[in-house]
């Protein structure tokens, strides 16, 4: 790798690896990415916990949104009846047309993210996904709901 060469950021090369993991080693692999991702989920979820302070998964979803469009990963949150509905139209594993299961595995970070942030444990917060670039989706689409 040459000093002029543009950098990549970590988030990306650990989608790369997830991804290059999944080639290998096939469906045996995603119970390990979706644990490690999930605990780094939670640690991450732990420190927004402090900062953000929310009362509701509605502020915790806005908080969410907004932290991500902040980081250059524009999304949208519609919330209806205590649901969060939660758009992406960028993946910051940059595993876009890859496969939907490594996207889901990952995926689990974010779930743990709101699990820690509301305080909850993680039966009590289901979060499917709906649409995903990784399987050629024109976004994602997430539901974050508390059981």
């Amino acid at each position: 790798m040459g000093i002029n060469k543009e950098r990549t950021n970590m988030q990306i090369l650990q989608g790369k690896l997830c991804v290059a993991l999944y080639e290998n080693l096939g469906d045996a692999v995603l119970p390990v990415i979706k644990e490690i991702y999930g605990e780094y989920g939670f640690e991450v979820g732990t420190g927004l916990r402090k900062k953000w302070k929310p009362k509701s998964l509605a502020e915790a979803a806005k908080a969410f949104v907004d932290m991500t469009n902040d980081a250059g990963l524009p999304s949208s949150l519609e919330m209806r009846d205590g649901i969060a509905y939660w758009t992406g139209y960028r993946c910051p594993f940059g595993i876009e047309n890859t496969y939907r299961p490594v996207c889901e595995a990952l995926m689990e970070m974010d779930g743990e993210i709101f699990c820690a942030v509301l305080g909850v444990e993680r039966d009590r917060m289901e979060f499917t996904v709906e649409k995903s670039l990784a399987a050629g989706d024109d976004c994602c689409k997430g539901v974050f709901r508390l059981l």
